[in-house]
């Protein structure tokens, strides 16, 4: 018997199959999202039908939290079943905005900023020019700002990228990125000034986007101010509310978008009740505020306490479902969701790293924390003006 050949095997024994059934195969066999992930490695074309429109909003379809590990250059993003790991080839490694499906990559000080599609893994560079409109930006080749802001149009995948509080020469201003024009101009509206922004702007939160504003909460422990800064994208004017509070800690309040609310939520470390406050200042009695908080609060208000009485992080992107980050120096990491379409919540997967609460630089700068956990409703494709460019690598799974 004469043993086929090499060159006489078909190369790719799937190849004669029609891509209307391969789609379907995939498509409606309701394949585990780690699955169809898996699969993208199988050849060229099988990684071209699951990055497809139909395919790759199968796979991101829902609000997916990310775990951004900037030290060793990796993004974990967890769906309903899986996490997902990727290196991160580009630089700078901090996620510092997200919005849309979209995250934006800083490293403090660096004038370049890095737009990343984690759907399609495709990254567009922007770089803050010296001078724009005959100010400088950029002062000894750093460029340094309190607040970073994005938001993403869903139909264009346009987007606005907003830096406030950049230092020029004698005060500090705002920059806007604008993608349609691909050009950046200042913000005509002052910058708000508070007592004493060197210590605040270490430590600025991730911004908030809802209704057309964006919302940045901020805390200074030197002379405990608590503020929420507020920049209205359509008049591009900024608004603060700011009280003095006598004690405090950075995860006393917290903030986040949730279905057309801003929600501030105070709790502390032994009670997890949100509608029995333990924050008790002036800020959460301002009408604005209390307002904010009716939504998440009231539909919610039974599933909080998952058995003991651990703090928690919690995070939303202006969507319906919530995550919950259990984050302890003893205990593993915990992650948790809200799904509002089933009205329950539930543990995901045990995660493949073991995270940090916070990341402190000592030394030179002894308040800088890093919030590695963001959530994003991902928007498949981007805009085709723009150069992305896609990642060079394979997927870690």
């Amino acid at each position: 018997m004469e043993l086929d050949r090499e060159v006489d095997r078909p190369q790719d024994l799937l190849e004669p199959l029609p891509v209307e059934l391969l789609i379907k195969v995939l498509r409606d066999q309701d394949l585990p999202v780690f699955t169809l992930a898996e699969c993208r490695s199988v050849c060229k074309k099988w990684k071209e039908i699951i990055d497809s429109p139909e395919l790759r909003n199968k796979i991101w379809n829902k609000s997916v939290i990310l775990y951004d590990a900037c030290i060793d250059n990796t993004a974990y993003f967890c769906f309903h079943d899986r996490w997902i790991t990727r290196n991160i080839t580009f630089g700078p490694k901090q996620v510092v905005a997200a919005d849309g499906g979209l995250l934006c990559f800083n490293e403090l000080f660096s004038t370049e900023y890095v737009m990343y599609n984690p759907v399609e893994d495709k990254f567009l560079t922007l770089n803050v020019p010296h001078d724009i409109d005959g100010v400088s930006a950029v002062l000894d080749d750093k460029l340094e700002c309190i607040m970073v802001g994005l938001v993403v149009d869903q139909s264009t995948k346009h987007f606005k990228l907003i830096l406030g509080g950049v230092v020029v020469t004698d005060r500090r201003r705002s920059l806007i990125y604008d993608s349609t024009t691909r050009t950046w101009s200042w913000i005509s509206h002052p910058f708000p000034t508070l007592l004493n922004w060197m210590e605040v702007e270490w430590h600025s939160g991730r911004c908030v986007v809802c209704n057309g504003c964006l919302y940045w909460l901020v805390w200074d422990p030197t002379v405990m101010i608590k503020a929420l800064l507020i920049f209205d994208l359509r008049e591009e004017t900024w608004n603060v509310l700011a009280e003095e509070v006598m004690e405090d800690k950075p995860g006393a309040l917290q903030i986040l978008a949730y279905e057309g609310y801003v929600c501030l939520l105070a709790m502390d470390r032994t009670d997890v009740e949100f509608d029995r406050r333990s924050y008790d200042g002036n800020f959460l009695r301002h009408p604005m505020v209390r307002r904010m908080d009716g939504s998440l609060i009231r539909r919610t208000r039974d599933l909080w306490v998952m058995g003991d009485a651990r703090a928690f992080k919690i995070y939303a992107s202006s969507g319906s479902d919530v995550f919950f980050v259990y984050e302890e120096v003893t205990v593993d990491v915990e992650v948790a969701k809200y799904w509002a379409e089933r009205d329950m919540m539930f543990f995901l997967p045990e995660p493949p790293f073991r995270g940090a609460p916070e990341f402190r630089l000592f030394g030179f700068l002894p308040h800088v924390i890093h919030d590695p956990w963001c959530v994003i409703i991902p928007a498949p494709g981007v805009n085709a003006e723009q150069e992305w460019i896609t990642q060079q690598q394979r997927h870690l799974l």
